[in-house]
């Protein structure tokens, strides 16, 4: 009796904290939408290693600086060239956004509010689930990072600026994966 009474107030604390209640071990099969309205299925990412750098709205500039630095270190270690296209580079890195609660009526406007701030030739994608938060969890205010292999296992899920600890993890990585 005293046991469940310890572990009940533990066990609401857990789930109210929004952390994610069975963490998942592979992608999520999840199509996302970038500022353009092109589609992406996560599942269609399969052979490649697959880096998603993901938060929330207000940390749009981190995770796009986790990508650019990201892209720059691999170009530099000779993984692929600048002029390579992303479906034949080994390693497919995604910047999105989580959008969950704005209603389908007011996503063409959140797209066009977006795509200003986009960079020529990249794509921010949308997640208007948060399913990438609910299935792996957030580090807000920072970026999260997902590096999954070619099979789909997620094999790292760290938070951070890219810089330090979590930039260090996600490169020794990925070093492994693609050496």
């Amino acid at each position: 009796m005293v046991r469940a009474l310890v572990v009940l107030p533990l066990l609401l604390l857990v789930l109210a904290s929004g952390a994610p209640a069975v963490a998942s071990t592979t992608l999520p099969d999840l199509t996302l939408q970038d500022q353009e309205g092109r589609t992406l299925e996560l599942s269609s990412l399969r052979g490649q290693v697959v880096v998603v750098v993901y938060g929330g709205r207000a940390g749009v500039e981190e995770h796009s600086a986790w990508g650019k630095r990201l892209d720059a270190d691999l170009r530099e270690r000779g993984v692929y060239r600048a002029e390579d296209p992303e479906g034949v580079r080994p390693v497919r890195i995604l910047a999105v956004a989580e959008m969950g609660g704005i209603p389908e009526t007011f996503r063409p406007l959140i797209r066009a509010a977006v795509r200003p701030g986009v960079e020529k030739g990249y794509s921010l994608w949308l997640d208007w689930e948060d399913r990438m938060a609910r299935s792996f969890g957030a580090h807000e205010p920072h970026s999260t990072v997902l590096v999954a292999d070619r099979d789909g296992s997620v094999r790292l899920v760290v938070g951070g600026p890219p810089s330090g600890a979590p930039w260090q993890q996600v490169v020794q990585l990925l070093r492994k994966l693609v050496p």
